[in-house]
């Protein structure tokens, strides 16, 4: 793609992300809806002794990336910014 044809990324937020994710979900009519996959995941993950529990607003960057809203490359630096500031830990 020539260089002036590139589609401009949006700044991404950095705090507020909660109530970013959950607005942003909203206004484009997005849930997370549990898939089979999903289902099979859990069990093969809890199976293997470890759990992971995934909030609301992690179900919903999965919601967003899966209904194509938010492109894979945004999610993780999305997820990463929400955990930060949930867990509060600054990047190095």
């Amino acid at each position: 793609m020539p260089i002036g044809m590139q589609r401009a990324v949006p700044r991404l937020p950095v705090s507020g992300l909660r109530d970013y994710i959950l607005e942003f979900a909203s206004a484009r009519g997005v849930v997370y809806v549990e898939t089979p996959a999903d289902k099979l995941a859990d069990t093969i993950t809890r199976l293997s002794d470890d759990e992971i529990h995934l909030d609301e607003i992690e179900r919903l960057l999965i919601a967003l990336e899966r209904a194509g809203v938010v492109a894979s490359n945004s999610v993780v630096p999305l997820h990463i910014n929400y955990l930060r500031e949930e867990l509060n830990v600054r990047s190095v």
